[in-house]
């Protein structure tokens, strides 16, 4: 069960990503592989150095 919500965490990291013309599978492996809330945390740091 939590391996289920790891990975459906994941994809709403890698859902993220594309909204934000990221790479989604590049991010869905971060998620994966870290954690889903440091692939969010990550996102979140690179979108603000983008703007």
């Amino acid at each position: 069960m939590l391996v289920f919500f790891w990975v459906l965490a994941s994809m709403g990291v890698a859902y993220w990503a594309k909204i934000n013309a990221r790479n989604p599978a590049l991010w869905f492996a971060i998620a994966v592989l870290l954690s889903p809330l440091v692939g969010s945390i990550a996102l979140m740091v690179m979108d603000r150095q983008r703007r």
